[in-house]
């Protein structure tokens, strides 16, 4: 499965890479919003995970623009801050699901295992 992680948190990129790629997966990174968004729109991804506090541009209007621009690809938000309010906001720019910081690898792993496509 190929992933795009868009964090401007070192710490956090190189922890999400370590628990993705220990499952197998190829991960890719970006670490703002606009290029995130340039990054998903140019590239196919199976999975998006997007921090919600990005420079340049947040998680969620770069959802909400991969969106309109008919990107179908599963996009998983990442935040320390899940209120219900913040996460009706994300659900309404078109994530798939919430994810709330701190994560576990098996988390991070179980999330990928749920968006997997199934092989033809």
């Amino acid at each position: 499965m190929r992933v795009l992680v868009v964090d401007d948190n070192p710490a956090n990129v190189e922890y999400f890479i370590g628990a993705l790629e220990t499952a197998g997966h190829v991960v890719e990174v970006e670490v703002d919003g606009i290029a995130g968004r340039d990054r998903a729109l140019r590239e196919a991804f199976d999975l998006i995970i997007l921090d919600i506090q990005l420079p340049s541009m947040s998680g969620e209007a770069v959802c909400r623009e991969l969106r309109a621009a008919g990107l179908t690809s599963p996009i998983v938000a990442l935040t320390s801050a899940a209120m219900p309010e913040q996460i009706s906001r994300g659900t309404k720019a078109g994530f798939d699901a919430y994810l709330t910081k701190p994560i576990s690898p098996n988390q991070l792993r179980e999330t990928a295992r749920r968006f997997a496509r199934p092989s033809v």
